[in-house]
């Protein structure tokens, strides 16, 4: 009795040491770095100077950046000299220079630590078959290049792309699309297998791309999810006046925008398409085509074949004036609601002390927005169309107003302008107020997912002109009634929704 008794002791004793062991390991396995493989694809071998410029500076952004030894780098260069692979290797490779896979040639001797090979044959599916080999480490997948929506990257159709992935590349916990327009459902639909997130932008993009530097976080993150998050936040910010973003001087008169889509989702959402689909073709001819001037001119993309799919559904909903659950679930996955509700440009509601002032404006403590400013950029008549100009601050003319009441309601922001100025004068030029001002208090809008079954992660923009930023919540799909090209009709979303028809 008394050695059960003991055996009974020892056994309780050795499975309490177990469980501590497996609570150390679990412990140790938190703080430690996960693996990942990342392969950086830089396309567009007969694009211009700017577009050229624009990969050196992100290839030397990624040549300086601190590799680990769970980060592995690998790029690949189209040229038309052919193309290039290049190994960053951080601080402790071979110093080497990169020869021909840099645009300017007085960068071409430029030192830099690592491997680089001119390439015998431009096969981006070679690259991508040889660069992962570790089975053990996460995978992630960057191609930078132009990008139209469901036709795919310039020279390389959304087909094309699929296949190469298929074919060549393993299962990938990210793919970034960095290119235009690319947060496109029927592409996303289409490379839904490749991948467990994408990343993309459904807005056109600009040359400057992600923030490379930030891939030497990747370690850090354990899964594709961690990942796509933190680096899409990462590269929203970038591009923010207000948190002083490294890319905010890029931004000019458009936003950037981000997504983060989960691909095992996406099929639950197209068959939500479908409905939409078979109910936007029951429409009246008339109606359909109220319909598409109103997404031209409140949801279209810089590319106006392409228009907001959140947009779409509210303006379908109040054109038809009808209230279908189903399209309304929708509305409600894409979490389109809450978009509406934030504003990176936010409504000033102003009240001059009599009738019939002029409002006298400028932005940035005076800074800004001058007669000379005028006649330099149609930037600030965007903001604000003027009726002339006065003598001012600063000893500069500065726009002005007529009130036609003494209230006015005004979105007066874009990028890099921060702070709206004014003051009012009477019809006779006599000063009825001291010199106002606003500022805006962010340049971002951030939503996450609020429903777990929606395919749209996480989605962000940042300022654009007026109201015009405000038209974004994710996803882009084609405009009814256009023809993207041949290859549209045999993607596998437009063969199950019969999005378009020729």
């Amino acid at each position: 009795m008394k050695t059960m008794f003991l055996l009974h002791k020892l056994n309780k004793f050795f499975i309490s040491c177990f469980i501590c062991l497996l609570a150390l390991i679990s412990i140790g396995e938190c703080w430690a770095e996960t693996k990942w493989e990342v392969a950086v694809v830089f396309r567009g071998e007969q694009e211009d100077d700017q577009f050229q410029k624009d990969i050196d500076d992100n290839i030397l952004e990624l040549a300086r950046n601190n590799l680990g030894a769970n980060l592995k780098i690998g790029l690949y260069r189209e040229m038309n000299s052919g193309s290039y692979t290049y190994l960053p290797d951080g601080k402790n490779g071979n110093e080497i220079t990169l020869g021909n896979l840099l645009y300017r040639q007085d960068l071409n001797q430029f030192k830099v630590t690592g491997a680089f090979q001119k390439n015998s044959t431009s096969d981006l599916g070679s690259f991508l078959k040889n660069f992962y080999q570790d089975p053990y480490s996460k995978k992630a997948l960057i191609i930078y290049s132009h990008g139209k929506g469901s036709d795919g990257l310039r020279g390389l159709s959304t087909i094309e792309l699929k296949n190469t992935l298929n074919s060549s590349a393993p299962h990938l916990d990210l793919l970034w699309l960095d290119a235009c327009f690319m947060a496109n459902l029927e592409f996303l639909y289409e490379l839904r297998q490749a991948s467990d997130y994408t990343v993309a932008s459904e807005e056109a993009e600009f040359t400057s791309g992600l923030p490379f530097q930030t891939l030497s976080l990747l370690p850090s993150f354990s899964s594709g999810l961690e990942a796509a998050l933190s680096l899409s936040k990462n590269y929203i910010e970038s591009y923010s006046y207000i948190k002083n973003g490294k890319q905010r001087n890029y931004v000019s008169v458009s936003s950037a925008t981000i997504s983060v889509i989960e691909n095992k989702k996406l099929q639950a959402f197209a068959m939500g398409m479908k409905d939409v689909s078979f109910f936007l073709k029951s429409i009246p001819e008339e109606l359909k085509s109220k319909l598409n001037r109103a997404l031209t001119n409140k949801a279209s993309m810089d590319d106006k074949t392409l228009i907001d799919i959140g947009t779409f559904l509210i303006k379908l909903r109040e054109e038809t004036n009808t209230i279908d659950n189903k399209l309304t679930n929708l509305i409600r996955l894409l979490n389109v609601d809450s978009v509406k509700k934030l504003k990176t440009n936010p409504r000033i509601h102003i009240q001059s002390p009599v009738t019939n002032a002029k409002l006298v404006y400028g932005f940035n403590n005076w800074t800004a927005g001058t007669k000379t400013d005028f006649s330099k950029s149609d930037v600030f008549q965007s903001i604000l169309k003027n009726e002339g100009f006065v003598a001012g601050p600063r000893n500069s003319d500065w726009p002005l107003k007529n009130m036609k009441s003494n209230k006015m309601t005004l979105t007066p922001f874009a990028p890099g302008i921060n702070t709206f100025n004014y003051y009012f004068l009477d019809s006779n030029g006599k000063l009825l107020s001291e010199a106002l001002s606003i500022s805006r208090t962010h340049d971002i809008v951030e939503t996450t997912a609020e429903n777990n079954l929606s395919p749209l992660i996480y989605t962000a923009y940042t300022q654009e002109i007026g109201k015009n930023a405000e038209r974004y919540t994710g996803l882009n799909i084609s405009m009814p009634g256009t023809v993207p090209s041949l290859d549209y009709f045999e993607l596998e979303f437009n063969q199950l929704v019969q999005w378009l028809n020729l």
